[in-house]
């Protein structure tokens, strides 16, 4: 992984690019209670985002937990990883849960009871006693003692929190009753499926309905990627014209993870040629190392469509610049299918029946098929 362009996963604060009002806003926000849904395709910048505004919580003294609920498959996995980010605050453990396990595996009382900086806590997570949803419980007591502790707010994050209805359906209900009570805790919801979080939080039958605002990500303009590219380069002696930018800019579609690898391959191949120049040439060799190592996430990604009946020919056919209603296609069924892919954050509708590629990286894998 370059770090100096990081891909890959979330980045640091000085990576963020032309983002601070946004992130001042969302701070505020979380620190007077209010409570908000980020909700866009993935590789987008909302865990980065999330990660920085609880660096700025945290300073401000608050009990902050970020809770991935990608791969989680059990309630009681969900309710060891919410303790494990909550007690965290008090220890500095990652796995605080499983550092007191081991400390009392060879003990004989199940009524003892222990003392984390503070935090009282019941045997039950250290002998794996009770159960899935009692463990839970116990792990949302934890916000309540974090307050009463410190008498702060406590601010919780659950990245790709569509997931939880995956894990059991009755969470939903679960966590909304705990969290409904405490005016104290905040949350930020984040998820990669905007379709399935819009229903989930705006349907008059779903457990989180009207909990949450919702704000959308703010996309980088290009005079913003433009400044970075040319700082960043810079800073290694490396030349590149708000030009080329431009045409780096427009392969990437300006995606955020996709541009930071675009820009991280360029840097490889200039130390490769031993030039300090960017040209087309390198950009276009650098393009293709890109599109070379996505080949895997977007075979994976081409694969699953299969499993909705006619997405795949769809997105074909806007691949190649046709429009999705052809003369013999049903209305009806062409809709269903641009829903989809939509809710998929694949497609993105422009205009009247014209639809683009959130990701153009992605679209270019689809017409070399």
């Amino acid at each position: 992984m370059n770090r100096y362009f990081p891909v890959g996963g979330p980045v640091s604060e000085d990576d963020i690019i032309d983002r601070e009002l946004f992130l001042e806003g969302l701070t505020r926000r979380l620190s007077d209670g209010q409570n908000i849904l980020l909700a866009g395709p993935r590789r987008i910048g909302k865990t980065s985002l999330a990660l920085e505004v609880l660096r700025r919580l945290r300073r401000e003294g608050h009990d902050v937990a970020l809770v991935d609920m990608f791969g989680i498959t059990s309630v009681r996995e969900l309710a060891e990883r919410l303790a494990n980010t909550l007690l965290e605050n008090r220890t500095g453990v990652q796995r605080t849960v499983e550092k007191l396990r081991d400390m009392v595996r060879s003990a004989a009382q199940t009524e003892v009871r222990l003392s984390v900086q503070g935090i009282e806590l019941g045997m039950s997570f250290a002998r794996r006693q009770g159960s899935d949803m009692e463990l839970l419980e116990e792990s949302l007591g934890i916000t309540d003692k974090l307050i009463r502790a410190s008498n702060s707010r406590v601010i919780l994050v659950f990245d790709e929190f569509q997931e939880l209805s995956r894990i059991d359906t009755n969470l939903h209900k679960i966590l909304r009753s705990h969290l409904q009570e405490k005016p104290h805790i905040s949350c930020l919801f984040l998820g990669s499926k905007p379709t399935l979080l819009a229903r989930l939080f705006s349907q008059g039958n779903e457990a989180f309905f009207r909990y949450a605002v919702s704000l959308p990500v703010p996309e980088i303009p290009p005079d913003a990627w433009s400044d970075y590219l040319v700082r960043k380069f810079s800073e290694r002696g490396i030349s590149i014209t708000p030009a080329e930018v431009g045409v780096l800019l427009k392969l990437t579609g300006a995606h955020p993870q996709d541009t930071m690898l675009v820009a991280s391959e360029v840097y490889y191949v200039l130390m490769e040629m031993e030039s300090q120049v960017v040209s087309l040439t390198v950009l276009e060799i650098a393009y293709q190392r890109a599109l070379q190592s996505l080949m895997r996430a977007f075979e994976e990604l081409w694969g699953s469509l299969s499993e909705h009946q006619g997405a795949q020919q769809l997105i074909k056919k806007v691949a190649h610049g046709e429009r999705p209603y052809g003369q013999n296609a049903s209305p009806a069924r062409v809709g269903r299918i641009l829903t989809y892919v939509m809710s998929q954050g694949i497609l993105v509708k422009v205009g009247r029946g014209q639809y683009e590629f959130f990701e153009p990286m992605f679209r270019d894998y689809v017409t070399q098929l």
